[in-house]
């Protein structure tokens, strides 16, 4: 019932109007298009807490020290798919599946002159599961951020890119080796000519939704990440980053692919695949490797990633595991994603002729129009075959490789509202045998305030 009410309200509030200026003290970082990304991304609602018993959010615009925003996104998927003979006697039927992909609601703000904060949570599971919940310290005119709490650790590009704006409905099946949110202490930093971030943290995952849990799988991580703009003109740049994590298992297990998903509406937090089988593997060290790379001219964005992970297995030889892919994309309206220099990753797709003007930020000084059109395609590859992992219940080899292209479409009606639509052509193998083609199809309607 509770969660009945947080998704209506949700609902409602994704209709409120955006303020086109920001509240006083609120810094916005500089992108290579010179967009206000904060003012894009945070439409804000203050006016809902002007009760008198919310103090720390009350007073006039040149008192106001401690600011309070609704945050939230709506992404409701609709997903089918068709297999041959071989792939259905390997994996069993993918059965079509409707339903959200993500339910958040949360606050965020800034607190006086010295942070911000950040609470988060998703309902698309049925239950309450934490995403962020962090407190970023940073005074005016620092040049790094010191965060602590539950947060997304500086590891890929397309991880770091908020599903917002990201090109496709889901990350790369290979993205299953992004560490993604878990509880830690970092410090994120940039130059002042902003073309270099650099970040480093200390982090414990659990084995929950939450990581709330103990148990295999968990681990204690140092994480960090290096990103370089080689060259910036206009609308045009050149993107290079590196990031390493070295985790140190609790349990002595690593876990590869172990939130809980249905075959097709995938709700962790780092994407995964439906043909990739969760990997145990006993050892006490591994070791995570990323190399990414993207260019962006006007419209045209190009990026690429490899993951890596050496895991020293316990009684047995190491095990490697690797994939990567390549993404392109394409506005044929004109538009392009925005790059956040402090960040070092894409950000928000502005769209200057909404057919929806009412889910735009400044929404009085546009006109109506087609929105924004993207076309996009990606190529992955998945090597998790290696000859030493262990075997399964069954005593087979449990390791698989995947070949993955999947190409899409978007329609951005707004800003902050938009239809994608995803179709895959996925080529599992195991070490002995081809295990058939599934084509798997993908529409979502997704709306953030």
């Amino acid at each position: 019932m509770r969660s009945g009410i947080l998704l209506i309200s949700m609902i409602c509030l994704a209709g409120s109007p955006a303020r086109g200026d920001l509240p006083p003290g609120i810094e916005t970082q500089s992108t290579v298009a010179d967009l206000n990304v904060e003012e894009l991304f945070r439409p804000s609602w203050d006016s809902l807490f002007a009760g008198p018993s919310d103090i720390g959010c009350l007073g006039d615009e040149q008192h106001r020290q401690i600011t309070c925003r609704w945050r939230g996104r709506l992404d409701t998927d609709f997903l089918w798919s068709e297999q041959d003979q071989e792939n259905v006697a390997a994996f069993g039927e993918l059965n079509d599946a409707v339903g959200l992909r993500r339910a958040r609601i949360g606050v965020e703000g800034e607190l006086a002159s010295w942070g911000r904060y950040i609470a988060e949570i998703d309902l698309a599971s049925g239950d309450v599961v934490l995403r962020d919940l962090f407190v970023g310290f940073r005074q005016p005119g620092d040049l790094h951020e010191v965060r602590v709490g539950h947060f997304r650790e500086p590891f890929s590009l397309e991880g770091g890119t908020s599903a917002n704006s990201f090109a496709f409905m889901e990350r790369s099946s290979v993205n299953t080796l992004d560490p993604a949110r878990n509880w830690g202490l970092a410090w994120f930093g940039w130059n002042e000519q902003e073309d270099s971030t650099f970040a480093l943290g200390l982090f414990q995952s659990g084995t929950g939704p939450s990581d709330l849990q103990g148990g295999d799988g968990d681990d204690t991580a140092v994480t960090g990440r290096w990103t370089l703009l080689p060259y910036v003109e206009g609308n045009q740049l050149f993107h290079l980053g590196l990031a390493l994590s070295s985790r140190f298992p609790n349990n002595g297990i690593v876990l590869i692919n172990q939130q809980p998903r249905s075959p097709l509406l995938d709700l962790g937090d780092s994407s995964s695949s439906p043909f990739l089988p969760t990997l145990r593997i006993p050892a006490d060290f591994q070791q995570l490797f990323n190399v990414q790379a993207a260019f962006q001219n006007g419209p045209l964005t190009v990026q690429a990633e490899w993951y890596g992970s050496f895991i020293d297995q316990n009684d047995g030889s190491p095990v490697f595991l690797h994939g990567s892919y390549l993404d392109l994309s394409y506005f044929l309206s004109g538009g392009h994603r925005t790059y956040l220099k402090q960040q070092g990753t894409f950000g928000a797709v502005h769209v200057e002729h909404p057919v929806l003007k009412h889910f735009s930020s400044g929404s009085s000084q546009k006109s109506r129009g087609y929105g924004a059109w993207e076309v996009t395609a990606r190529m992955a590859y998945m090597d998790f075959d290696d000859h030493d992992l262990p075997l399964n219940s069954l005593g087979q080899p449990s390791g698989v490789e995947l070949m993955q292209a999947t190409f899409g479409v978007n329609w951005y009606l707004a800003d902050r509202l938009r239809i994608l639509f995803n179709y895959s052509l996925a080529a599992p193998r195991n070490a002995t045998s081809n295990e058939g083609l599934a084509h798997l199809f993908g529409t979502r309607l997704g709306v953030f305030w």
